[in-house]
């Protein structure tokens, strides 16, 4: 089949890649109902890419599937033969080695995973060094990636996260006074323009309500394990609803230059809904964001440039067209000041 008839597989092994295997590798086992196919996209891909994926599969215009003449209709695999593997190309090693060079990796690794990392891309050489970048968006004071403290403290939060263990945490408040509180910890997130990890801790007060607090990961002065687990997962979105600003983002995204794929990774930490306009190559996505955030979420729909249209709230695009105007007079400035002689 001629690469180009496929226009969202322009990428090797792209998430796009791993979604359909995962559906073919379902269907060679049993057939598949849209619905289930449906299911399976929604699960391993973006919330787009059930509506990228299925229609071309189910409509033949990717010839992957076989249709069965049942009610309602079913699919099967069409290859003959096993998926193929998935070796990891010269470039996925050499992205990999630049990733190691990263302090904030060490956190999710053992140093015997790290180790046996390095020694499987030591022939490998980085795709790219942190030096090569020079970031002018961010705020400079980033958590101690590097502490073996913070390091320490990341490896417990981790490890009782899927594990809905509480955590004897000792916090220093912005007052500077040190709480000592026993939490459940729900959810890591990771703020991109500060450098900062924070996280959503849920602790029970005297008259046993839950309470969701959200701390920032480098104030933890000590944290340990305790021998109590929550009994079932707990939603954070609901107890962060109340938090949210009353109107959400409108954003009109288009697939041009990768667009969609890069918002929902940038957007990945925010509740979202995507849908496809009608007879259109656009995307209308809707972001609920806490107000703390507000500022973050505008450098990064600022990023995209013409990809991305902000249709609303009004306070948030009155906000996207005083940063334009103020960064196009800082533009004609430097330009008149290059030709002054």
């Amino acid at each position: 089949m001629n690469t180009t008839d496929l226009p969202l597989f322009s990428e090797l092994y792209t998430c796009y890649y791993q979604v359909v295997a995962k559906i073919l590798d379902e269907a060679s086992r049993q057939v598949l109902t849209r619905r289930q196919i449906e299911d399976l996209a929604q699960k391993h891909g973006y919330g787009e890419s059930a509506l990228s994926i299925v229609p071309r599969l189910i409509e033949g215009e990717w010839p992957f599937l076989c249709r069965k003449n049942t009610v309602p209709p079913t699919y099967a695999c069409a290859l003959k033969h096993p998926l193929f593997p998935q070796p990891l190309t010269r470039l996925q090693r050499s992205w990999l080695k630049a990733l190691l060079s990263d302090p904030r990796i060490r956190l999710f690794f053992t140093d015997e995973q790290l180790t046996t990392l390095e020694g499987y891309l030591s022939d490998t050489a980085p795709l790219f060094r942190m030096s090569d970048f020079c970031l002018f968006d961010q705020y400079k004071d980033h958590d101690p990636f590097s502490s073996v403290m913070y390091r320490q403290h990341m490896h417990t939060i981790l490890e009782a996260l899927p594990q809905r263990r509480f955590l004897s945490i000792d916090y220093l408040s912005r007052k500077d006074r040190i709480l000592t509180r026993t939490f459940l910890p729900c959810r890591l997130e990771y703020g991109q323009r500060d450098g900062k990890f924070r996280l959503y801790a849920m602790s029970l007060t005297k008259t046993g309500r839950q309470r969701m607090d959200i701390l920032n990961a480098a104030r933890i002065l000590s944290v340990k394990k305790t021998n109590s687990y929550f009994p079932f997962p707990v939603d954070v979105d609901r107890f962060l609803d109340n938090a949210f600003c009353q109107e959400p983002l409108v954003l009109d995204i288009t697939t041009k230059r990768n667009a969609l794929e890069r918002a929902m990774l940038h957007f990945s930490c925010y509740q979202k809904k995507v849908e496809r306009l009608k007879d259109s190559n656009t995307y209308r996505c809707t972001i609920y964001y806490d107000k703390r955030w507000e500022t973050e979420l505008l450098i990064q729909v600022l990023s995209f440039g013409p990809v991305v249209k902000v249709l609303g709230p009004k306070v948030f695009l009155d906000q996207i067209k005083e940063r334009v105007r103020k960064q196009a007079l800082l533009m004609d400035q430097d330009r008149h000041s290059q030709t002054t002689p």
